[in-house]
C-alpha cells in the first residue's frame, strides 16, 4: 500500500511495486490518447463518472508516469503570499536579487504592513517567462550556429 507523509505542507506520496506497475500499464494505456483535450472521469462513491477538467488530467497524467517509472511524487502547497525569502529561493535567486527584481518592476510585489509579500501566481508566471526567454536565447544561438555552419 502506498504511504503518505505529511512534512510540513509537503505530501510525499511513495508506491509499492504492484502500484508502480499499475501505474505503469496505466500510462501505457494513456499514452495512446494524448489529444488536447482528452480527459479522465474517477467514479465518485455511488458509482458514477465524474470526469476531470482537461487541465487537471494532463497534471494526473504526470503523476501517473512519474509512479509508473518508479517515481517519488511530492506535493506541496503554498500560500497565496510569499515571503521575499520564499520566492527568491523558488526562483533559485538571492533575497536581494529579488528585491533588485522588485524595485525595477519586473516582479509585482505589495507591502504588508513594512514587508514585502510577492503572490505566488506572479512568482510563477516570473518564472515561466524567464524559462521562455532563456529558451528563445538557446534556439537562437542553436540556429545561428546551423547558420555559421559550426559544431
Amino acid at each position: 500500500m502506498s504511504a503518505l507523509l505529511d512534512r510540513s505542507q509537503k505530501t510525499v506520496v511513495t508506491t509499492t511495486a504492484q502500484e508502480s506497475e499499475q501505474a505503469r500499464q496505466l500510462a501505457l494505456r494513456l499514452e495512446s490518447d494524448q489529444t488536447a483535450n482528452a480527459t479522465l472521469a474517477l467514479k465518485n462513491v455511488a458509482g458514477q463518472p465524474v470526469e476531470a477538467p482537461v487541465e487537471l488530467t494532463a497534471l494526473l497524467r504526470r503523476v501517473v508516469e512519474i509512479i509508473g517509472r518508479g517515481g517519488t511524487v511530492t506535493i506541496g502547497s503554498l500560500p497565496k503570499e510569499l515571503t521575499t525569502t520564499t520566492a527568491a529561493k523558488m526562483l533559485g535567486v538571492s533575497r536581494p536579487t529579488l528585491m533588485q527584481l522588485i524595485q525595477k518592476n519586473e516582479l509585482p510585489a505589495h507591502k504588508v504592513g513594512s514587508h514585502t509579500r510577492v503572490l505566488t501566481e506572479d512568482v510563477h508566471s516570473y518564472r515561466a517567462a524567464r524559462t521562455a526567454t532563456r529558451q528563445s536565447g538557446l534556439n537562437e544561438l542553436r540556429a545561428l550556429e546551423d547558420e555559421l555552419g559550426l559544431d
